[in-house]
């Protein structure tokens, strides 16, 4: 009988804990310190994968909220959200991609259980993001992004701190700080 709640607790306890960080970052190709920055950046719709299923509004949220995290720091001329002409520009061009790669839904109870420890439980969203020199088509950085939701948890909540993240990455590209 004790051996057999000994088991459960493990299992259970390994259950709880295994993924309940925030955010995780893997970085691919670490972002490069730059000698100048950047003026203009643009940020087109972030594709979809096909192999999972992601929400339908991903890409356009996810592409406009980093959009309007940039705006706020006033650290670029021209932010723009569709295709421009980089040889009609004076300014060097930094161009984010990036593929929502996949979604996970998350689970009830245990955000129910853990309510406020770390986000336990809650959804979760998977970016790849690539900076790319239009100028030269040299790859800046290449980080793949997985953030938890913040309260309450549906609607653009749930991609902030991915948007967070991504901001960072682009920030340091763009100051030259590492």
């Amino acid at each position: 009988m004790f051996s057999n709640w000994i088991h459960i607790s493990v299992i259970l306890i390994f259950l709880v804990f295994l993924g309940c960080t925030p955010t995780n970052v893997n970085v691919y190709q670490a972002p490069e310190v730059r000698a100048e920055s950047y003026q203009v950046v643009v940020i087109p719709d972030f594709r979809k994968t096909d192999l999972e299923w992601v929400p339908y509004d991903s890409g356009s949220e996810i592409a406009s909220m980093v959009a309007e995290e940039l705006r706020k720091d006033n650290q670029f001329k021209v932010i723009s959200r569709g295709a421009l002409d980089s040889a009609e520009l004076d300014e060097r061009v930094l161009i984010v991609r990036g593929t929502v790669s996949g979604y996970v839904r998350g689970c009830k109870y245990c955000e129910y259980a853990f309510r406020g420890i770390k986000d336990k439980g809650k959804m979760s969203v998977q970016v790849w993001v690539t900076l790319i020199d239009s100028t030269t088509g040299e790859i800046l950085a290449d980080v793949g992004i997985d953030g938890r939701a913040k309260e309450p948890g549906h609607g653009r909540s749930k991609y902030t701190r991915v948007v967070d993240e991504i901001v960072k990455v682009i920030e340091i590209v763009n100051s030259g700080q590492s």
